[in-house]
């Protein structure tokens, strides 16, 4: 079918239905408007700061392999994910076990 075809099947199909409108553009909109935040200051009040720097990724755990698969199950992945990270400060960072 050519493409002058299909849209006339596709005005016959429109023009019969009942209850048929056609699309109307949406307005548009400005910018939106300033807002106040509600969140609250901290109650720390240190100068420490915390920051999620990893100290050497060779350094990793990981929990057992995962295989997650698409959507349509065509096609299978396998995943390591990560379980432990050391950071520069000398914490460590735990990610909880996949489910």
């Amino acid at each position: 079918m050519s493409a002058a075809g299909l849209q006339q099947a596709a005005k016959r199909l429109t023009s019969e239905a009942k209850g048929f409108e056609p699309v109307k553009a949406v307005p548009t909109k400005g910018a939106r408007p300033g807002e106040r935040s509600t969140g609250r200051p901290s109650s720390g009040g240190g100068t420490t700061v915390n920051t999620l720097q990893e100290l050497d990724f060779a350094a990793r755990e990981y929990w057992p392999d995962v295989e997650l698969a698409s959507s349509d199950g065509l096609f299978t992945f396998t995943v390591q994910p990560i379980k432990k990270i050391s950071l520069v400060g000398g914490g460590v960072f735990l990610f909880d076990e996949p489910v």
